[in-house]
């Protein structure tokens, strides 16, 4: 069994390293439905309940640590490929379509929160405002938001059992309604004026280039100096008494990539590689101490998933036939907030790879709304318990 620090985040980065290079040398329809980084956070569970580890002092301070630094670091990177004049290129139909999707996330979360929350327990407002960041944004607002909420993992056991299960079955059903797009496209009205404008603007969206060694250590050295400063920031701004040091860390990382990104630095190569493996490791460190056996006790959880993922699926196909928006474009919205840009490229190529600038893109605007829709949703919910 582990009791220190090194050993176990030397099995947390282990356990990362193996599934994804299994992923890559061994693909499959299990990683199709499953993406990597969810069976990190499940392999994490699952060593956890086997007993690899001990939560303690020394490990539970030394994740704490790596996962606390790791995530402005993270955001700053993610973000540093964000540049807003791109949002312009999806044309006020997608952006419509998107920004409604996300609404329909937040509005889905207070009505079941609201109608299960006696149900559930007194944590829900905090940890489903905490859920709701990640399926409007993805997982690094997931983890975002836990943190600057302060929301303890024994609280988000069954809420992360919640969030993992469902999203992976809405994957699932997204994909298998291609065969049915045409008569969805018929009750959408779908007009697809406009989208061959639109994809011939995005085509040449992104960096292709492979990064260099420079590179990465550039944005690695620049991403930590970042953290470093964001969290200097953020107890400063603390001390006010407004907000606590983590959720104004964020906002800080997050902002400093952003004015970056229209500079020279945002178009540097490496950002990706470097953020999607700081995003691994914080997953599997957040899954280090939630037990599998759980999830016995959480079919409460699991009808409170579905429910929301129910009123948000009819939402995205209402606003969908309002802006008659064929099918393939409601699901890339609803995957995009839902999901991550990987699995949003996933529900893109399955209907059509041209569509695939489009999830990215679509994903990338979700991600910078994320962390603010789920602190605002967690201060709703408190609001009205």
């Amino acid at each position: 069994m582990i009791t220190t620090g090194f050993a176990f985040i030397a099995v947390i980065c282990g356990l990362c390293g193996i599934l994804v290079w299994v992923e890559q040398q061994y693909p499959s329809a299990l990683f199709r439905w499953f993406p990597s980084v969810v069976l990190v956070m499940f392999g994490s569970m699952a060593m956890y309940t086997l007993g690899f580890w001990e939560m303690t002092t020394e490990v539970r301070s030394t994740r704490a640590q790596v996962r606390d630094n790791l995530i402005p670091a993270m955001l700053f990177l993610m973000a540093i490929k964000f540049d807003l004049r791109v949002i312009r290129k999806l044309g006020a139909r997608l952006v419509t379509l998107l920004l409604g999707s996300t609404a329909s996330v937040m509005i889905a979360f207070i009505i079941v929160q609201q109608i299960m929350g006696p149900m559930l327990g007194d944590e829900t407002p905090l940890t489903f405002g905490v859920m709701s960041a990640g399926w409007t944004g993805g997982t690094q607002n997931f983890v975002a938001v836990k943190e600057a909420l302060q929301v303890s993992d024994s609280a988000m056991t069954y809420t992360l059992l919640m969030g993992a299960l469902c999203y992976s079955v809405w994957l699932v059903i997204l994909i298998a309604l291609k065969p049915f797009k045409s008569r969805f496209n018929d009750f959408l009205k779908a007009d697809n004026i406009g989208l061959d404008k639109v994809l011939d603007e995005l085509k040449d969206t992104g960096s292709t280039e492979n990064p260099d060694f420079q590179a990465l250590m550039l944005m690695l050295g620049l991403a930590l100096v970042v953290a470093a400063l964001s969290h200097t920031l953020g107890s400063l701004a603390a001390s006010q008494g407004f907000l606590n040091a983590m959720v104004w860390a964020i906002i800080v990382a997050s902002l400093a990539g952003m004015v970056l990104a229209p500079t020279k630095f945002g178009k540097l190569c490496g950002s990706h590689e470097l953020s999607s493996i700081m995003l691994y490791i914080i997953v599997a460190l957040i899954g280090a101490e939630v037990n599998l056996m759980a999830v016995t006790q959480a079919p409460g959880y699991i009808l409170a998933g579905f429910m929301i993922l129910t009123i948000h699926g009819a939402t995205v196909l209402l606003i969908g036939r309002l802006l008659r928006v064929n099918l393939h474009i409601c699901c890339i919205a609803s995957i995009a907030n839902i999901g991550s840009a990987s699995s949003a490229t996933i529900v893109a190529a399955a209907y059509d790879k041209n569509l695939v600038p489009i999830a990215i893109i679509m994903s990338l605007v979700g991600s910078m709304l994320g962390s603010f829709v789920g602190l605002m949703v967690s201060e709703i919910l408190v609001g009205l318990s």
